[in-house]
């Protein structure tokens, strides 16, 4: 497996972290509207007027006419300024006026009401949050953090510390101030009870945590951050996971290399002492091979090429000496390193002698060594069972085909052809592709004409045709091909190059004007529209009659 490939595996492990926060921030955004919600006790509370007058402002809110229903929470609050559902009513006024871009009067006159004359509410403790949350969304970014702290102080056990911490990492990431992010999330990771409103929160918090620890250099304590989140067995690959790109970045620069090695070491060494040693039970060989391969995976990263093969070998013997997966991945590395013959070794190792020599028969076709290619797959094909062989058969054909071995890579498919009649159509076609390739059009197209693929084998019939210089013969097939609706506008434009072609210019310019006429919206249409400005000079409205 290549230092490329194992790269790729997690490239996005950033944009995930990135997602995971970014979800957090939207589900806190979501469940913030609990906020400004009258429990189920407070409208027992009320009156029957007094819940009818609601449901109406409600209802406006609802549907976001902000104005009317601020309007209406205004006439609750003047006819039953002492009922229990005045707090409430204060606190969806001052949200309109947020909505209606009255934001400081929503603070001066609408939150800060609330909190001054029914300070015992639950609406007080939302009204706190929403001041801060309100001067963070207009800028005031000073008066927000106060706002924002004051509230995580007051209610450290309330949702809205939740939600006030999070906006205080949105307003720290704007700023790019890393202490006080870290400060937030090491309270979410590590002080904050974890239920079902902060869950998702102090999750992302730990993730966030543990990616910049790692980032540091600091591996015990991402491990830490993450093991209140994670338990074994599943601790082990999330650590892998979530080191991963922190161990890239730091191996990137040549300044911290040195770290990077170190924290390669710490990592490595933490996922072996993660990994049973009683493999006695099928899950727990899952997992130390899951924990071996994350391993050798930052091994790569690290760049200790030198000690992959034999942290694979290691890894072979203690799951039992032989695994064709494992083998595949060794010779893979080796193969990138351009060692051929250590990978080919590697793979004659396999469990699966078919298989590995299909694997060897493949390495040897990636060098464009075609007869060691093809001695391979016949041993493969020799050796395997009835399923695979059939498709060793096709590889087999494949590199006849590249070794220009023509009639040997027919044979081929006329025997996949007798023995497979599920997929006939398949190989007979692949026979047709084989002559055509050949330069061998005539025979090409009699294999094509046996074919039940329309219309696919009658684009490529035509397209013999047109090489062997028999317009008419394209022509008629072409014309069926546009029989096909999503094939016409396709089919229209090659008649028209066929024409061109057989030097029939007039007729080729009106099967070019045709695609444009009937087909204005196809990207053909446009291909045909450039070709008659640009060889004709014949300038038209692509598709104005039809549009009009």
């Amino acid at each position: 497996m290549t230092t490329t490939s194992f790269c790729c595996e997690y490239a996005g492990y950033r944009t995930l972290v990135a997602a995971l926060l970014v979800l957090g921030g939207l589900l806190t955004s979501a469940r913030a509207d609990e906020l400004n919600e009258l429990s189920l006790d407070g409208w027992k509370q009320l009156k029957e007027v007094e819940r009818y007058q609601l449901q109406i402002a409600d209802k406006y809110f609802r549907e976001n006419n902000f104005k009317i229903a601020a309007a209406e929470y205004e006439k609750f609050l003047e006819l039953y300024e002492m009922s229990n559902g005045a707090p409430y009513s204060q606190l969806k006024w001052s949200l309109c006026q947020v909505q209606l871009r009255k934001q400081n009067t929503a603070i001066k006159d609408g939150f800060q009401a609330v909190i001054d004359y029914w300070p015992d509410s639950p609406q007080a403790t939302s009204a706190a949050f929403f001041i801060g949350r309100t001067y963070k969304d207009i800028g005031r970014i000073k008066e927000a953090k106060k706002a924002l702290r004051d509230v995580v102080a007051k209610y450290p056990e309330h949702l809205v510390a939740i939600y006030a911490m999070n906006d205080l990492i949105d307003i720290s990431t704007i700023e790019d101030d890393l202490p006080t992010r870290r400060e937030l999330w090491k309270k979410l990771t590590f002080d904050t009870k974890r239920n079902r409103d902060s869950n998702q929160t102090c999750i992302n918090a730990s993730v966030a945590l543990a990616a910049q620890s790692f980032r540091e250099g600091a591996f015990d304590d991402g491990v830490k951050a993450l093991e209140t989140t994670y338990k074994p067995p599943l601790i082990a690959h999330r650590v892998h996971e979530y080191v991963r790109q922190p161990l890239a970045e730091l191996m990137a620069a040549k300044e911290t290399t040195a770290k990077g090695e170190k924290l390669a070491t710490q990592a490595i060494a933490w996922l072996k002492q993660a990994a049973p040693t009683d493999l006695t039970k099928p899950e727990d060989k899952t997992l130390a091979k899951k924990c071996g391969l994350d391993a050798l995976d930052l091994m790569a990263v690290a760049k200790k090429d030198d000690a992959i093969p034999a942290a694979y070998e290691a890894l072979l013997k203690t799951l039992g000496g032989t695994d064709d997966e494992l083998l595949g991945r060794l010779a893979g590395f080796y193969k990138s390193r351009t060692k051929w013959d250590e990978g080919r070794a590697t793979y004659r190792r396999y469990t699966n002698k078919a298989e590995g020599l299909n694997q060897v028969a493949y390495s040897y076709r990636e060098q464009q060594n075609w007869p060691l290619a093809i001695e391979s797959y016949n041993q493969a094909i020799a050796a395997a069972e009835e399923a695979p062989r059939k498709a060793y058969q096709a590889e087999l054909a494949q590199t006849l085909r590249a070794a220009k071995k023509i009639p040997e890579a027919v044979a081929v498919y006329e025997d996949l052809y007798r023995a497979d009649a599920t997929n006939a159509n398949r190989w007979r076609y692949a026979i047709g592709e084989t002559y055509r390739e050949a330069n061998q059009l005539k025979e090409a197209i009699g294999h094509y004409r046996q074919c039940d693929n329309f219309p696919e084998q009658y684009k490529m019939m035509a397209w013999c045709h047109r090489h062997l210089k028999q317009y008419n013969e394209a022509i008629v097939l072409y014309n069926q091909v546009a029989s096909d609706p999503a094939s016409a506008p396709w089919a229209l434009l090659q008649i028209g190059y066929t024409r061109e072609e057989a030097g029939q210019n007039e007729e080729a310019i009106k099967a070019f004007q045709q695609v444009c006429k009937k087909f204005p919206s196809d990207s053909h249409a446009s291909t045909a529209h450039t070709h008659l400005n640009n060889k004709y000079k014949i300038f038209l409205t692509l598709g104005g009659a039809k549009d009009e």
